[in-house]
């Protein structure tokens, strides 16, 4: 039987794998693609906020989410800002959709910063071999 938290982490590696086709797929789905690593590094906060507080129901707030984190776990507090990075391309791209653009090692920063937080959490969390295994830095940045 799956928990709730390996249903928000299947939930948030289908956003990542999405937004990389994406990213690399087309210029014109920059916008998705961001909005997609937004939505994967919230699956991942909302599955580590349950493990860490078990049936607090997740915020919508990332202020509250990474604060609140942060309470439990004070190293997870440098991945904020790379999680407020993301959330802003996210928001930029909204306002936007039609100028904004990242040039590839932007790209290639978010996808990795997305994976660290991806990675971290999994491990803070123990999920099983399949997860920590489902994203190896080389092999999925490989393709």
């Amino acid at each position: 039987m799956i928990t709730k938290i390996e249903k928000l982490f299947s939930e948030g590696d289908t956003y990542l794998k999405e937004a990389k086709g994406m990213f690399y797929a087309q210029d014109e789905k920059q916008g998705p693609a961001t909005c997609n690593c937004c939505e994967a590094i919230k699956r991942y906060l909302d599955a580590y906020e349950i493990a860490l507080f078990n049936q607090l129901e997740p915020s919508q707030n990332y202020h509250v989410v990474l604060h609140t984190i942060a309470q439990k776990d004070p190293d997870f507090k440098q991945f904020t800002e790379k999680v407020y990075e993301v959330k802003c391309f996210k928001e930029e791209s909204k306002k936007d959709p039609e100028s904004f653009f990242l040039y590839d090692d932007e790209i290639d920063d978010v996808l990795k910063d997305v994976l660290r937080v991806r990675n971290y959490i999994a491990q803070k969390v123990d999920l099983g071999k399949e997860f920590m295994e489902e994203f190896s830095e080389n092999s999925f940045m490989a393709i």
